[in-house]
């Protein structure tokens, strides 16, 4: 089976996700993990989780939304993430995004954030789905100091040193849309392990003209497959192997 480890079913109306996630289950794409940017989107993403068979849900707040929030307001949505951790399967979209913010203080901000988040998954041993663009070699020194395992780098594939540091730790990279289409990142999946490997779609975010949705995830595959110069069944069984891992013990 197929998994998509990062998407955002909560832009979607209830009946739409609903429609997306049996769509890609009928193509094989088991599971989607959806990842939560606003406050409010963890509520949204906790419940398709409790409605529908195939979602499931990842509560965090995206590192720009989370700069909007005062520290009264932190504790308060920390104090919900801890209260309600046992309906997600794992914390995110959370990190860094040095893109969008290039004033010192607010990225000292996201950083103080970003450790409070990693704490809690470590507390609890939730996997932890990880933005960090622009910011990618700063998401790694934060990680040093931590004890986690179970990290998902969100579209990690813009350099293949990283993504070498990245192995090296145990952590997990997840490939998306863009390796139909960019060559550059064509050859670094190609050339990556397939160990560590997983798919994502970051749907309904629009790629190529197009939006994005789960059940495109087979195509990720195939293409992967194709680079790797391997069978599709090779590429499903390991991925999946590397899914369970994570999400499933």
């Amino acid at each position: 089976m197929l998994y998509d480890t990062h998407c955002h079913l909560d832009m979607l109306t209830e009946k739409d996700a609903t429609i997306a996630i049996i769509e890609a289950q009928k193509v094989g794409v088991k599971e989607a993990i959806s990842c939560s940017t606003s406050f409010a989107s963890n509520q949204k993403n906790i419940s398709l989780a409790e409605k529908n068979i195939g979602i499931n849900a990842a509560i965090g707040i995206y590192p720009i939304d989370a700069l909007e929030l005062n520290e009264e307001e932190l504790n308060k949505a920390f104090d919900y993430f801890s209260k309600n951790l046992n309906k997600a399967s794992a914390i995110g979209e959370v990190g860094l995004d040095y893109k969008l913010s290039k004033d010192k203080e607010e990225r000292e901000k996201q950083r103080i954030i970003f450790e409070r988040f990693l704490t809690l998954a470590q507390k609890n041993s939730k996997p932890v789905i990880i933005h960090s663009r622009y910011a990618q070699t700063q998401v790694l020194d934060v990680l040093s100091t931590f004890n986690l395992k179970k990290v998902i780098l969100h579209s990690f594939v813009d350099s293949e040193k990283l993504m070498k540091q990245a192995t090296d730790k145990g952590y997990y990279i997840s490939a998306g849309c863009n390796v139909l289409y960019n060559s550059e990142v064509e050859k670094r999946v190609a050339e990556f392990s397939l160990d560590f490997l997983l798919f994502e779609t970051d749907s309904p975010i629009r790629f190529n003209g197009e939006m994005n949705i789960p059940k495109k995830i087979l195509q990720i595959a195939q293409k992967t497959a194709e680079l790797k110069k391997l069978s599709y069944e090779e590429v499903e069984e390991q991925v999946e192997k590397n899914y369970l891992k994570i999400f499933k013990k």
